[in-house]
Formats: C-alpha cells, structure tokens, sequence
C-alpha cells in the first residue's frame, strides 16, 4: 500500500487514486497497469488543469498552457509518490534519512556514547571529578542534484509514448545516485575508524566475532548484524547452500537477509554504480553495525523543483524536463561500527 507525503498528499487534493496507482504499477508492474495508467494520467491532466478534452482536437488540448503545466506537475508528484517508497527500504539498514523543504537543512541530535568513569570511594568523599556527557548536532545541507530529459511531449499528451516508462527511468536515475552517495558516506566513515574497531588482514572468523562482540558490549549490549557486498560475504558463508536467503525487494538497493553465524545475523548490501564505473561497495570489507541503536548515515532530502520549456523552443519540437532534487549525506552516528578489512 502506498504511503504518500504530504506535499503529494495536498497537489492530490483529496483524490490519490492516480499517484496510488503509479505506486502499484511502479512496484508491480504489468502491461495491463501501464495501460490503464497511461489512461488515467489523461484524467488527471484534464483535473488538474481544468481544460477538458470533450469538443476539443488533441493538438489544441495539448497546447494549452495549463495543459502543458498540468502534465509536468503531476510527473512531480508521481516521482515523489513513488521515491520515498524505494529508499526507505535500501538505506533503513545504516540511515537515518528525513525530508525537508527545498533550500532547507536538517539537523541531528547525536546523543553521547561512552561510558562514566567509576571511581573507588575512600568513604571520606563527598564527590568525585564530575562528569557530563553532551549531545552534538550535526547539520544536513542537501546539495541540489540536476538530471534533464527529453522528451517529445506531443506523443505523451497524444498517448504514443508510456509516461509511466518516463517516471520509471527518472525514479530509477535518481535512486540510484542517492544510494551511491548514501554508500559512499558509509564506507568513507566507517574506514576512518582506528583498532579495535578496524582491523586488516586475511579473513578469521575468530577475529570477525571479537570485533561484533566489542561493538556489542560498547552499543549497551545491542546485538549488531554483520553486513557486506555478497563477495565480501563469501569469507563468512560461502554459499546459498550453507543457509537460506530471504530477498526483500527495494527496487535497487535491497537487501537479502542469510543465515546468522553465532548468534550475529547477516546481511548482504546490493552494490551501487559509481560515477565514473565501477561499483561502490568494496569486496574486500565487512562491516559490523547496529542499526537498531544508531543509524551510522544521516541523510536529508528535499522536495522537487522542476522547470520545462515549450515544444518550439527546440529545433527537433522536443520538450525539456529538468529534475532538481536537493540530498546529501554523512557519517555522524552515537553507535560504535567495526570494519574489516580483507587483504587475503
């Protein structure tokens, strides 16, 4: 069932069916669904922009300003209608990730985690030195991230082109990005930590649970998962056949939960591509989280800004669609993390 924003919920005013049902195509997709919303992408337009169709030619339709609006603004509103939905699942292992306005900042509250000194009494002391741990704040700025299609809009609007093929594509882009960047903050952090939370050197599993286990005690005894890309996994179950594995699908960033060794579950974390090739996630580290104490990322997005030009403005009568969305991510967590580096 989709679970919608607000801003969606508000553009919608009242009548979600539209945005539900491009949730439920994006999801589950079948021709039948994307045929039957291309249909209803027509109705939508014509709610929202007030212009109907009856009495009027499909060109003169669609060149109504408001038509023209009308198409774009709800492609925004679909888009947001359906990202929320697949990043919640890919980054819900390691992130803490909040939604804000557009221009706006996000703030966490990173509460302290290390332990009060406690000192023998000689039973002749009043107090001994005083001690107080304080919370940090950690400010979000999202960083405004641009993708622009093209599209011939003429055969959108006249119902020759697949718009929910169009959302799909940008969904995918953009999702895409944020998880490379989500991973990339994860990965950066985490092999910044020094011993006993990072070790290197040839795979031993013996060294693996005293490293969960340190991160256990020092998370207020809150079991942590062991987690990595499945080739980095291989050193700790080399194979499906050793256990079973659940797939819970996040549409790009899933993750596949496996049989847990000593009492620690597994996790395998879907690789992302990099900017320049190549993959994100290394092979050679795993990782020992908690994400049920502390979410080792904060991450912050915003809502979308969208601009468009007219069919002639260039010379092929194609329509530019430029998507604006504003996120960022770092590595700020009151949770202790271990890595592992493999060098053999």
């Amino acid at each position: 069932m989709a679970i919608l924003i607000p801003e969606v919920v508000q553009f919608a005013a009242g009548n979600t069916d539209f945005y539900e049902a491009a949730y439920d195509n994006y999801h589950n997709p079948s021709p039948e669904k994307e045929t039957l919303l291309n249909k209803a992408f027509f109705a939508e337009v014509e709610r929202k922009s007030g212009v109907s169709r009856d009495g009027l030619t499909t060109e003169a339709w669609m060149t109504h300003p408001s038509v023209q609006w009308a198409a774009f603004a709800i492609v925004d509103a679909t888009i947001d209608a359906i990202l929320p939905s697949v990043l919640t699942p890919a980054f819900g292992v390691f992130m803490d990730l909040r939604y804000v306005g557009v221009g706006d900042i996000a703030k966490f509250k990173v509460m302290p985690n290390s332990l009060y000194t406690v000192s023998k009494g000689g039973r002749a002391e009043r107090t001994t030195f005083r001690q107080r741990k304080h919370a940090g704040d950690i400010i979000v700025a999202p960083q405004e991230h641009i993708v622009t299609i093209y599209v011939n809009m003429y055969s959108v609007l006249a119902g020759k082109e697949s718009i929910a093929e169009f959302v799909r594509l940008v969904v995918t882009a953009v999702e895409q990005d944020m998880y490379a960047e989500a991973v990339t903050a994860l990965t950066t952090g985490l092999s910044a930590l020094s011993a006993p939370y990072s070790y290197t050197g040839a795979f031993d599993m013996a060294t693996l649970l005293n490293m969960a286990e340190q991160v256990q005690v020092y998370n207020q005894g809150v079991r942590p998962v062991i987690a990595g890309t499945a080739v980095a996994l291989m050193n700790v179950i080399p194979d499906s056949a050793s256990g079973y594995r659940g797939n819970y699908d996040a549409n790009g960033g899933s993750i596949n939960l496996l049989r847990g060794v000593y009492g620690f579950d597994v996790l395998k974390l879907d690789q992302a591509a990099a900017k320049n090739g190549g993959l994100v996630l290394p092979n050679d580290k795993i990782f020992v989280v908690s994400p049920s104490q502390d979410k080792l990322v904060k991450g912050a997005v915003s809502n979308t800004l969208t601009n468009s030009n007219q069919f002639y403005d260039n010379a092929d009568l194609t329509e530019d669609f430029t998507y604006r969305k504003n996120y960022a991510f770092t590595y700020a967590s009151a949770a202790k993390a271990a890595v592992y580096n493999i060098t053999d």
